[in-house]
């Protein structure tokens, strides 16, 4: 049958064919290139950059900055009228950065013994004996009854600590935060031996006054600011004390600064060394320490 076509009828065109879109070449090179310098600033701020949270520095590059604070601190405690004695390294594995991320923090304390009523003026001294770099800061609540002392020794090093008005000593702790963790660190370091010969004097006349012998002894050490000295605590092993302190020690004491002296602490200062003495249940320690001054 032959085809029809209506009057008035034309037939529709058929749509043109789809023209594929063409490629922006320029854009796409103008974003590469964006790309690239974006990855290359990010390298060049890796390398460059100061580390600005403490996650970005871990343990073993902290740890020099933490035994220089330490050093710093004991230098800035140590005076005529209280004593000091040094705390060893110590690593906190408890701690985390993320969720899924283990880490540790490494810390030093320096406990500090004062005069009664020397916890004010004492914080105040060491903030002011530390270095300008440090930012140190030493306040108290509006009651007057407990103080703190806080300093910033770079690196993400903090030194810290806080004490009521009275109280006869506080610690002083330097500490590096949670840090990611490193190879070649020991984590659980043993104290070092001290041979007989190496014990101060000071201790073995404590000792000695105490009824006991100077021996099993171990140190911990630092280096003074500067580099020039080193600081070094001395402490026996346990050993048997007597009921009273104060009367075992009273013949060596005499001339020597008495910081403190108590039924259970005794803590004095001979020469540039400071003693202190501690018991519980018949059974104490004794300490030496040679500062920086």
């Amino acid at each position: 049958m032959a085809a029809v076509t209506l009057p008035g009828y034309h037939p529709a065109s058929p749509p043109p064919a789809a023209q594929r879109p063409r490629r922006r070449w320029w854009l796409i090179g103008i974003v590469v290139a964006w790309a690239l310098v974006l990855a290359g600033l990010a390298v060049w701020s890796v390398r460059n950059d100061p580390p600005t949270v403490p996650e970005q520095r871990d343990i073993a590059d902290a740890l020099p900055v933490l035994q220089e604070a330490t050093g710093v601190m004991l230098a800035a405690a140590d005076a005529g009228d209280r004593t000091v004695t040094l705390g060893e390294l110590r690593f906190d594995r408890d701690c985390a950065l993320t969720p899924v991320r283990e880490g540790v923090e490494a810390s030093r304390e320096v406990t500090v013994r004062v005069l009664a009523g020397q916890v004010p003026v004492a914080l105040k001294e060491i903030a002011s004996a530390l270095p300008a770099t440090y930012a140190a800061t030493a306040r108290h609540n509006a009651a007057g009854t407990r103080y703190g002392l806080r300093a910033d020794a770079g690196a993400f090093v903090a030194v810290e600590t806080t004490a009521d008005a009275d109280a006869r000593s506080f610690t002083l702790r330097a500490s590096t935060g949670c840090r990611p963790l490193a190879d070649g660190v020991d984590f659980a370091p043993a104290p070092e031996p001290v041979a007989a010969g190496e014990i101060p004097a000071a201790l073995t006349a404590a000792v000695r006054a105490l009824k006991g012998v100077p021996a099993d002894a171990t140190s911990t050490e630092v280096a003074c600011p500067g580099g020039g000295r080193t600081a070094r605590t001395v402490t026996t092993a346990e050993l048997a004390t007597p009921g009273d302190l104060g009367q075992a020690l009273q013949g060596i004491v005499a001339g020597a600064v008495v910081v403190q002296a108590d039924p259970h602490a005794q803590a004095y200062r001979t020469g540039d060394t400071s003693v202190v003495v501690l018991d519980s249940a018949g059974t104490g320690r004794v300490s030496a320490t040679t500062g920086c001054r």
